[in-house]
């Protein structure tokens, strides 16, 4: 009998482990991730808000032991919170494509209110009085307005492309929105003499009117992911790449084809010149770049400037107050002339050399490496700074006064899985410690797989042809890879992309687990979409774009929405070589600004209205306006 007993509990030993594994329980969890993707402190520091984006949650720190107190479910993926005034209540962006807006109590975890949003709400603010909460909705390229306590939607106001965080000025009047993206033509003019000028802009929104100005950041910049404001309500500072699109890849030393930075607007000179555009100061230092800088803020008294960076996973710590000192000793006057590298002759001022200056933060800045991978927030909290590790589901704490030397000290927000082959492989895409010298990942150019709306020169199909950067969803289902074709497969893409870009031997390994992540993307549904479903508009579209006679379906077939074949559809320009390209898939096309292989269109009615593009195999110049607009109508649903 006392052997059944044992035979019996052996059994139902190994029967509880099979249920634990197949109910995803932490222990055994392959998938369980947290990801914590931003970090907000109460004022008096004693807690820390974070927002697991993959758990659906948001966890609160006790900031006296370090210990997780309390987990409070939340919508699907959020992407940050915003605290009212008083803190009794939270404001939580989430839903993605169904974007929500919650109100929390913040002593209950209980939520009050719920509203929609837009697609991917996110980077949410509230007026200084607390009457008025700003939500950037990414993928519609606008922000909501809302009154406060009843949540109630005011207004939407446009801004650029994909705005991802705001800032309020101290008066109340001025919210600055980041724009991530670029929405410019990216294709070099024929004539020698001219710049291609590509870069993001920030919009500052007056809060009375909704009015919006834009304001330009440099040349190149792009990946715009964070933006904080100076205690003071002076100054707003803003992590970016700064891409070098005008060269030919050949080389990544010393930040040849992307480095890092931060620009610095000043909110007191919105109405000059410039809006108040002051400079874009570089992190990386001359030989080791700061790859993929994200999240952003300063300390309690402005003097310091605390940067995640995201690529190099690392704490980056500026010291303000002589940075800025050292920018208003700067010459203005347009005392020198040098050649530009397009040829041309352009000015330079010792003030414009900043952006190419490697070492011009020498002295005023300190790098901490961190364990754990995907640096993406970080909050201070009087002496410390915590940095939520996106890959890893932690936090670092680095304790500002520790006479030791600083270093990070890991919290662990809960069982740590076992990543997957497809995670793993995103943490690749995204790490740029597999560069040469650290410069850039692979997200550098393809920000979240897909692309950075610059053009450029790689050495793949020689140099001199630069062509815009595309968006690899699907390009495992839709060989050949590259605009002209030169690779059969995604999976060689992968590996000639260490060797010729990140200027690094491929691991094998690594390289299959980025295939994974890569077979594994999934297509974001259309903000042309409504409730989920294609519009009337659409409708009508879809009919005359599967119309023999119009002619997208021949090169454009479901369900991938191209035939992998290369055409001739009149598209070669001045720096090609060649005449046939690639015909891309359409899902997603919504988000792929610029058109075609050299980015000379910015939207599609410019593409089929000037372009004269789908002529080559149909008829689209018989389409009346109307019928026009239904047809990209649906093009940009899929």
């Amino acid at each position: 009998m006392k052997n059944k007993h044992v035979v019996l509990s052996v059994v139902l030993f190994f029967s509880a482990v099979v249920i634990l594994m197949m109910s995803n329980h932490p222990v055994f969890a392959t998938e369980n991730y947290k990801a914590p993707t931003d970090l907000t402190a109460t004022k008096d520091g004693s807690k820390i808000y974070i927002t697991n984006f993959d758990a659906d949650e948001i966890a609160v720190l006790n900031t006296a032991d370090n210990k997780v107190i309390q987990t409070i479910p939340v919508g699907k993926e959020p992407t940050g919170l915003v605290l009212s005034i008083d803190e009794k209540t939270f404001y939580v962006t989430s839903g993605g494509s169904c974007g929500l807006v919650q109100a929390v109590d913040s002593a209950t975890g209980n939520i009050v209110r719920e509203v929609t949003a837009g697609h991917t709400p996110m980077g949410s603010v509230i007026t200084p009085d607390g009457k008025k909460l700003f939500v950037c909705n990414r993928f519609n390229n606008d922000v909501g307005e809302y009154d406060l306590p009843e949540l109630k939607l005011v207004r939407r106001i446009k801004v650029i492309r994909e705005p991802r965080g705001a800032v309020v000025t101290k008066d109340g009047k001025t919210v600055y929105v980041s724009n991530a993206l670029p929405n410019d033509v990216a294709n070099i003019p024929e004539n020698p003499e001219a710049l291609v000028s590509v870069a993001a802009e920030v919009s500052a929104v007056d809060v009375v009117t909704g009015t919006v100005k834009n304001i330009r950041l440099l040349n190149g910049s792009g990946s715009v992911h964070g933006i904080c404001i100076s205690p003071d309500g002076r100054y707003v500072y803003l992590t970016e790449i700064l891409s070098r699109f005008s060269h030919p890849t050949t080389q990544v030393e010393r930040g040849w084809t992307n480095t890092n930075g931060i620009s610095i607007i000043d909110t007191t000179q919105l109405n000059n010149k410039r809006s108040g555009f002051i400079n874009t100061v570089l992190i990386d230092d001359i030989d080791l770049g700061a790859a993929n800088p994200w999240g952003i803020t300063t300390s309690a008294d402005g003097k310091q400037i605390y940067i995640a960076v995201a690529g190099t996973s690392e704490l980056i710590i500026i010291d303000a107050e002589t940075m800025h000192k050292e920018l208003e000793l700067l010459p203005q006057d347009n005392s020198e002339t040098s050649t530009g590298h397009t040829g041309g002759k352009n000015v330079f001022t010792k003030a414009d050399r900043v952006p190419n200056d490697l070492k011009f933060l020498d002295g005023m800045k300190k790098r901490i490496r961190l364990d754990g991978k995907g640096a993406r927030s970080v909050v201070a909290v009087g002496n410390n700074v915590y940095v939520g590790m996106y890959y890893s589901d932690t936090l670092q704490k680095i304790d500002l006064t520790d006479s030791g030397g600083l270093k990070g000290t890991e919290i662990a927000l809960g069982v740590k899985p076992n990543p997957s082959k497809e995670r793993l492989g995103e943490i690749h895409w995204n790490d740029a410690t597999l560069c040469r010298q650290y410069w850039q990942s692979c997200a550098s150019c393809h920000p979240d797989g897909r692309m950075d709306a610059f053009n450029w020169d790689l050495v793949n199909d020689g140099l001199g042809n630069p062509k815009n950067a595309k968006s690899l969803l699907w390009c495992d289902k839709c060989p050949p890879a590259m605009w002209e074709g030169i690779r059969k497969t995604s999976a060689l893409c992968t590996r000639a992309g260490f060797q010729f870009i990140l200027f690094s031997m491929p691991d094998e390994t690594q390289c299959q687990d980025i295939d994974a992540y890569i077979h594994a993307m999934q297509p974001v549904p259309s903000p042309y979409l409504v409730d989920g479903k294609p519009s009337e508009r659409a409708e009508r579209g879809k009919k005359i774009f599967e119309d023999t006679k119009i002619g997208c379906v021949k090169c454009h077939p479901a369900p991938l929405f191209t035939d992998q074949k290369l055409h001739d559809v009149n598209t070669k320009c001045f720096y090609d070589r060649k005449d046939s390209f690639d015909t891309p898939t359409l899902v997603e096309t919504w988000r792929t600004a610029p058109y075609l292989h050299d980015g000379r269109y910015t939207n599609m009615k410019d593409l089929f209205k000037k372009g004269k593009h789908g002529n080559a195999e149909g008829d689209i110049d018989s389409l009346t306006d109307e019928q026009l607009d239904d047809l990209i109508e649906y093009v940009l649903s899929l």
